[in-house]
């Protein structure tokens, strides 16, 4: 894979540069993080796939049941 360390920004005269931007911080990836496993947990919620109680987060027993993988990915899930 590649990855940039910055980002093309277009210049007046129409030409594109890259402008150097600083890698995140621990603090931030952290939060990324997060946040993005916070929007996956909705969406599997909203599924139905993934049910959540006061205290935990399990996989839905319907989704168990429809297929024999379900129960040895379900740890992977939550």
């Amino acid at each position: 894979m590649l990855f940039l360390d910055g980002v093309y920004t277009e210049r007046a005269d129409g030409a594109l540069a890259l402008r150097w931007v600083k890698a995140p911080t621990s603090g931030e990836l952290t939060d990324l993080a997060q946040r993005i496993a916070q929007g996956i947990g909705r969406l599997l919620e909203r599924q139905g796939l993934l049910e959540r109680d006061a205290e935990n987060t399990y996989v839905a027993g319907e989704a168990l049941d429809a297929d024999p993988m379900a129960s040895l990915l379900a740890p992977s899930i939550t």
